[in-house]
């Protein structure tokens, strides 16, 4: 039940290239956390854009002249280790750089913040109900 927020300046990305990253970001995460595939656990996926104003955005006080992007990735906590959120914050990386068609270099790569929230079993809450872990691999059987 992986949930993805982007935040990114309003009009940075066509409506395809948004479903393009809504559909390659949620295979990755899917691939690491042992889900690849899975038409359950993709259905449980979200991908969510949240656009601001291109003026909104500042840093140490002054206006930016690229588009900076923050994902706010959300999981059950214990569902993934330490190596693979190194690898999924470089694939989400790499990502943005590939659907913005941007040279990948460190400059760019400064660009995209990925946060990673681990939510404490029992704290996952949906369709009215608490989940539990258990309760989702129940659910991908």
């Amino acid at each position: 039940m992986p949930l993805i927020v982007i935040h990114l300046p309003e009009n940075t990305f066509s409506a395809e290239q948004k479903q393009r990253f809504a559909k390659q970001a949620t295979d990755t995460l899917l691939a690491l956390e042992g889900m690849s595939g899975h038409p359950k656990a993709q259905n449980l996926s979200w991908v969510q854009f949240c656009e601001f104003k291109r003026d909104d955005f500042y840093m140490a006080g002054h206006k930016v002249d690229k588009p900076h992007y923050r994902l706010d990735i959300s999981i059950f906590q214990g569902t993934m280790a330490g190596d693979k959120k190194e690898q999924l914050t470089e694939q989400l990386t790499d990502l943005i750089l590939q659907v913005e068609e941007t040279d990948h270099n460190l400059l760019n790569a400064a660009r995209v913040w990925v946060m990673i929230n681990e939510v404490p079993d029992g704290n996952w809450g949906g369709a009215g109900k608490i989940y539990r872990i258990q309760d989702l691999m129940k659910m991908m059987r």
